[in-house]
């Protein structure tokens, strides 16, 4: 079956059974005038920081940071709740936003993940003393009140190598358990931290729930993380080989490194001719890796987007760009990228900011799966976006299920504010829905049809999945994440 017919032929299906079927009909990477004004969303605050991104099944936006507390005296765990159409969630905290102290002195929350029952996870850094933090983490209920049942009434603090501990990650696993992942700069090492559901560390992982690795001859710095599909593990970021450069690491589902992974599960790649620091990681369902940050020049004095493919073994994927490695500037300046999202089609795009004449703006470009620049995107395959007269940081991009590209970060004036860019992405077909909703590779009446069913009676919940057999290659047996994949993929409208 042609997967353009059977996108239709479900688009159809969608409508006929009065499902919402969106579709992004705006020229790919310009600004989207349905959000906020003009495009764009800014919540001010004091000397706020956003830093994280995550979109939920129905289509709201949660973006983490710090923000400073109401006395305006040290920076809190934060977050804020935003409607698909930009405006603040007013259901989420109190009007939109939830601030938490976990500790004394400034905390940063730099991650943000969504649990499959909507809870979410915020991970970042907190005080220990004048020069050392520890891991921190926290977890909200969906209305963003304190999930009081994990940790320490809502909080964990682990110090994992006892010197200056930065969670710079947060996934969270099928089975519920969480990993936060980043470095531990007082010994050099990129680390991580596996938690169980309520919080405690799980002494299944590494040793005592922590894991430390050092790779090059110098310090090594983890920025990003994700979850392959058989539950291993990536961190990425930056070691000093002979300069700075890309490195990725792989742990088994125990924290043990992958010995079937580059050179004993670690992989160092130099990327331009002097240093390279990779910000952000993305795995594609073939497996392959892309990593993505910011490379400079040979003399040194000019930072440009670059990203690297891996195949599943750390070799390099020679496919991809030159030899495995893309480098392109956007501006006259220094163009840093610091997040990525994978489109179900293959491409990929890669946000983050630019220097220009007098302020940094968001910017952001988009590559086709071979590297090279996908020229339906913006301005032969970039677009960059000023908030006006202020210094603009993009922290995070995410995909929107109508392929909407959201990207979040900071804009700078007099203060530091949440500022949230949304651009047009391309058509509905971006989206990869098929029938084969439990994602094990099979058509079936007793799973698949069966769920499309009781769905189009209007049957609601768990009971969608009740008395459901799943093979044990599902991917998806539950039903938060049956749902996640029928809004995020197929573009429904469906009720917890």
């Amino acid at each position: 079956m042609h997967t353009t017919w059977l996108r239709r032929a479900i688009s159809i299906c969608l409508m006929v059974l009065g499902f919402a079927c969106d579709a992004a009909v705006g020229v790919p990477g310009s600004l989207d005038s349905t959000f906020g004004t003009g495009g764009r969303a800014r919540t001010f605050g004091s000397g706020d920081n956003a830093s994280a991104l995550a979109i939920q099944p129905d289509g709201k936006l949660v973006v983490g940071g710090s923000c400073f507390n109401a006395a305006g005296t040290k920076l809190d765990f934060c977050a804020l709740r935003y409607n698909s159409n930009g405006t603040l969630d007013g259901t989420f905290g109190s009007s939109g936003k939830v601030i938490t102290p976990l500790r004394s002195g400034y905390e940063y929350a730099t991650a943000l993940a969504i649990q499959p029952d909507g809870k979410l996870v915020l991970a970042g850094y907190c005080p220990r003393a004048a020069s050392a933090n520890d891991f921190c983490a926290l977890r909200y209920n969906a209305n963003g009140t304190v999930d009081t049942s994990f940790g320490n009434s809502g909080t964990v603090v682990t110090s994992v190598a006892n010197v200056d501990d930065h969670a710079t990650a947060v996934v969270v696993q099928p089975d519920g358990k969480i990993i936060a992942g980043g470095y531990c700069t007082g010994a050099g090492f990129i680390c991580a931290v596996r938690y169980n559901g309520d919080g405690t560390l799980d002494a299944s992982f590494g040793s005592g729930g922590k894991v430390t690795t050092h790779i090059g001859n110098g310090s090594n710095y983890g920025r990003a993380m994700a979850l392959q599909f058989d539950g291993k593990v990536l961190i990425a970021g930056n070691c000093t080989g002979a300069s700075d450069d890309f490195c990725v690491l792989r742990y088994d589902s125990f924290g043990a490194l992958d010995t079937g992974f580059g050179s004993g599960g670690m992989v160092l790649t130099p990327v331009g001719p002097t240093n390279d620091y990779a910000n952000a990681l993305v795995v594609q369902p073939d497996n392959k890796i892309v990593l993505a940050g910011n490379c400079y020049t040979a003399a040194g004095v000019k930072s440009n987007f670059c990203a690297v493919r891996y195949n599943g073994d750390g070799t390099l994927d020679l496919t991809f760009g030159s030899a495995g490695k893309v480098t392109t500037a956007i501006g006259g300046g220094d163009d840093f990228a610091t997040g990525v999202a994978l489109q179900p089609d293959g491409r990929f795009v890669l946000a983050g900011y630019c220097s220009g004449a007098v302020y940094p703006s968001y910017c952001a470009l988009r590559y086709s799966p071979n590297g090279a620049l996908d020229v339906t995107f913006g301005t032969n395959g970039t677009v960059v976006s000023s908030s006006g007269n202020s210094y603009d940081y993009a922290r995070a991009v995410a995909l929107q299920p109508d392929g909407k590209v959201v990207v979040v970060g900071v804009c700078a004036a007099t203060s530091n504010d949440f500022c949230i860019v949304r651009y047009d992405g391309g058509p509905f077909g971006y989206q990869n829905c098929k029938m084969d909703v439990d994602g094990d590779g099979q058509v079936l009446a007793t799973t698949d049809s069966l769920i499309h069913a009781r769905i189009a009676l209007g049957i609601t919940g768990t009971a969608v999945v009740n008395g459901v057999t799943f093979s044990p290659n599902a991917t998806r047996n539950t039903w938060p994440l049956i749902r996640d994949y029928l809004v995020r993929q197929c573009g429904m409208s469906l009720v917890q």
